[in-house]
């Protein structure tokens, strides 16, 4: 069993449940503790003679070979290798070896008709019983060389006729498993052994018996070739190499003795290992490979490293049924019917996702559904859906970077060259101290310059702005509105168009012009990458936009109306689907909202209201038919006050939902499985993409000057984090003291 790596077949599930070895040999005992299981006989097999019982001696050898294909796994004595399979047996009269070595005489001048006859009629009864594999633990004696197809058709043309199977398609052929014969024990009388003996080298000579048929070659418990054995010689080609010297196994006694064993030689052995293997993968692949595909899997898997790798000897090498229960080669991704020239790797498809709007919704949808892969054979493989998504990987430039520098700090300074212009330039401070407590790979390769900013007046009524790295609402809505509250690790956006998110690593530039002394217009077009962006290994292509505010200002108040356009090459806002899921041309994301604001006394609020639509075009379709319309939302609100201690400091509370995805749908079809006969299955599904929560975060914040620096503090709680639904809300708490030494 360790030879042939039998307990990872264990492992992975394969019993031989469901499938059935077919065995001709000389008796049976059905009473052995391997054997006597009630459903572990066929009811239709054959256990007597034509005119008489077996003999206790004369079931030995068929009871020690079946036990070795399938004896019971009950956790007493031995068992088989496919201990769960099931026997079909048939008992013949069969002669045993004897010292001298008597090659079989097959030519004109005997006559084979009745042997021819009743080997027909025996073999026929496995082939109409459709059992998965039949072993032949028995032969002629003869090497296969010494005889020509001519002589071999018209010995035994009603033989061939039934093992060739004519008409049945090859999935649904019966295998045939025969030893390769003992001559390698009789070499000291000069005995040829070179290749297998007239049965295993059978479809050396009939070809049309070539893709069914096996002969199998003892090796030692070492692994190398028993000395008794044949060599796979001119029936390399389908060959294989299993354990036979010393084999323990069930063994009929006399008087009956339940649980006597004994051990064995001979490829009459091994022979039932290659036979048990077949069942174990016929039973892991649950009647989805035709038996030809199994037998030329296990060829394919074989062992061909070492001594293994002389064909001559071993054929296709021993036989690996670790190997053959796993993929052999690069799994790939069925998205038609066909196994034939398939594109997509398992590891080139994948969904991936940028930013909070689809929290959960695409795990949620893949969870409990399943996907079936298929190797370089087109074995198919199962694995969970959800195996596909893959969440952020950062890079390690990134990482490196956070480790040197973790608390980001960014200096914002704001000037005016002169009156008509306002530059804003965001200072990392990369050398603030942290440097000298963390090792650093690349920090030195960070931007000292992480944004900036420029808006500079062409006329009394006319404007124009530019900037990088930075989002453009930073010159629509409300945000210049408190210049109260410092953001110590860079600008935040949180009150502006959650869209122009996707963009806000990048540039862009726009203009307005004031209608009248409270109104102006604006438009912007920018270009970029989401901020997490910068920390991924794969970058997706830059997104574009357009937007269009009209602004309304008076003393206390603020209103902002906007409209814009967000295009995303290749993803759909921000998630992005390769390999066999298909491909996204471009999605287009319609979006509008609403900010405002209005001061008091000694407090004021600011809110915003945010909706898209987003519409896809798939330029090729995979495992994705179909993507609906997908609409989304965000809010925030504030309230602020100024001198709530003293005249210096001030306190905030805001309540902020960042973008989610508010109603969406994508239809899937997903392989699940073959048909013996190469098509692959699938199954429909509409998956609904909408969060199972909604994240709401409500936080308290608090700035003074203090000790020649400044304290910023916050409190708060998140509910459904991440758009994901919670049984508790995750409070947090954060403060940084920011002291001046000069």
């Amino acid at each position: 069993m360790a030879l042939i790596n039998a307990s990872s077949a264990y492992a992975r599930g394969a019993t031989g449940e469901g499938a059935i070895i077919g065995i001709m040999d000389s008796g049976v005992d059905t009473s052995h503790q391997e054997l006597d299981g009630a459903f572990k006989l066929t009811s239709d097999s054959y256990l007597e003679y034509s005119s008489r019982s077996p003999t206790t001696e004369e079931k030995r050898h068929g009871t020690h070979v079946s036990a070795i294909a399938l004896g019971e796994r009950d956790g007493t004595g031995m068992h088989g290798v496919a201990f769960d399979a099931q026997l079909f047996f048939i008992s013949i009269e069969l002669g045993t070896a004897g010292e001298e070595y008597e090659p079989a005489t097959i030519d004109s001048t005997v006559d084979y008709s009745a042997i021819d006859n009743s080997w027909s009629t025996l073999e026929s009864y496995f082939i109409d019983r459709q059992v998965t594999v039949v072993n032949g633990s028995f032969g002629y004696q003869g090497n296969i060389n010494d005889y020509t197809e001519e002589n071999i058709r018209q010995a035994f043309p009603l033989t061939i006729d039934v093992l060739a199977q004519a008409g049945i398609p090859d999935a649904d052929k019966t295998i045939f498993v025969w030893a390769a014969g003992n001559g390698g024990g009789y070499a000291d009388q000069g005995v040829d052994y070179s290749s297998p003996e007239v049965f295993g080298g059978l479809a050396y000579l009939i070809t049309e018996l070539s893709t069914h048929t096996v002969a199998v070659v003892s090796v030692d418990p070492d692994g190398t070739i028993s000395s008794f054995s044949n060599l796979c010689g001119v029936a390399k080609d389908y060959c294989l190499a299993a354990p036979g010297r010393s084999i323990t196994s069930a063994y009929s006694e006399d008087p009956p003795d339940t649980a006597y064993y004994a051990p064995f030689s001979g490829t009459s052995m091994a022979a039932p290992h290659v036979s048990g293997g077949i069942a174990l993968l016929a039973d892991y692949f649950g009647g989805q490979l035709g038996n030809t595909e199994i037998l030329n899997r296990l060829f394919q898997t074989a062992n061909k490293t070492g001594v293994y790798a002389d064909s001559s000897i071993y054929g296709q090498g021993l036989m690996d049924l670790d190997a053959a229960t796993k993929p052999l080669g690069q799994t790939m991704i069925a998205v038609s019917s066909s196994l034939e020239g398939l594109q997509h790797t398992e590891l080139g498809t994948s969904i991936g996702t940028l930013g909070p709007a689809f929290g959960d919704s695409f795990i949620n949808a893949m969870s409990n559904k399943n996907l079936v892969v298929f190797d370089q054979l087109g074995a198919p493989f199962l694995k969970k859906l959800n195996s596909t998504y893959i969440n952020k990987m950062p890079s390690l430039a990134w990482l490196s970077s956070r480790q040197s520098n973790p608390s980001q700090r960014v200096l914002e300074v704001q000037a005016s060259p002169n009156r008509n212009t306002e530059l804003m330039l965001g200072l990392a401070s990369n050398n603030y101290g942290e440097h000298d407590l963390f090792m650093s790979l690349w920090a030195k390769n960070d931007k000292k310059l992480k944004y900036f900013s420029l808006k500079q007046e062409i006329s009394k009524s006319g404007f124009y702005f530019l900037g990088n790295g930075i989002s453009p609402s930073l010159f629509f809505g409300n945000n210049e509105t408190n210049k109260t509250f410092s953001n110590v690790l860079g600008r935040s956006s949180s009150y502006g168009s959650p869209f122009l998110d996707f963009a806000s690593s990048g540039s862009f530039i726009g203009g307005g012009i004031s209608i009248g002394n409270n109104s102006t217009i604006s438009g912007v077009y920018f270009k970029g990458n989401h901020e997490e962006q910068d920390s991924m290994v794969i970058k997706l292509p830059s997104s574009s936009g357009l937007l269009l505010e009209f602004k309304e200002n008076s003393i206390d108040s603020s209103l902002s109306l906007q409209i814009g356009l967000l295009k995303e090459p290749n993803s759909l806002l921000g998630s992005s689907f390769n390999g066999g899921y298909g491909s996204i041309d471009e999605t287009q994301t319609y979006f509008s909202g609403v900010q405002a604001s209005h001061a008091f006394s000694r407090f004021y609020t600011t809110g915003s209201v945010f909706f898209g639509e987003t519409r896809t075009n798939l330029s090729e379709t995979g495992l994705i038919n179909s993507i609906n319309k997908f609409t989304s939302s965000s809010f925030n609100l504030g309230i602020f006050k100024n001198g709530l201690l003293n005249s210096l400091d001030s306190f905030g509370f805001k309540i902020t939902q960042p973008l989610k995805l508010e109603d969406a749908d994508i239809k899937l079809s997903i392989p699940v499985g073959r048909t013996k006969y190469r098509e692959v299955l699938f199954e429909d599904y509409n998956l609904s993409l909408t969060p199972s929560g909604r994240e709401v975060r409500a936080e308290f914040i608090y700035q003074r000057p203090i000790s020649n620096g400044n304290l910023y503090a916050s409190f708060g709680y998140i509910k459904d984090q991440g758009h994901m639904s919670l049984d508790k809300v995750e409070p947090y708490i954060a403060a940084n003291w920011q002291f001046y030494l000069f």
